[in-house]
């Protein structure tokens, strides 16, 4: 029996390129929903290209690229 994170890296490396990017542009427009969806798409291009976040499910890869965003929102302006 496989774990779930080991069933999930399967399904990532059965994604496109085109797949993964367009899960991830997704998920950052639920963050940024002023943003225009093309940035968006470069940004998630961009996260794709680093290789410690292409190997995570896309929307694992922007929650983790996005957590010190969201620790600074938390905190509140300084």
């Amino acid at each position: 029996m496989y774990s779930d994170s080991s069933r999930q890296e399967t399904n990532v490396h059965q994604l496109t390129e085109a797949q993964w990017i367009a899960i991830a542009a997704h998920r950052l427009q639920h963050r940024w929903r002023s943003i225009n969806p093309g940035q968006l798409d470069e940004l998630a291009y961009d996260l794709w290209q680093d290789e410690q976040l292409r190997v995570l499910e896309p929307t694992l890869a922007v929650d983790t690229w996005l957590a010190p965003v969201w620790t600074a929102d938390a905190a509140g302006p300084q």
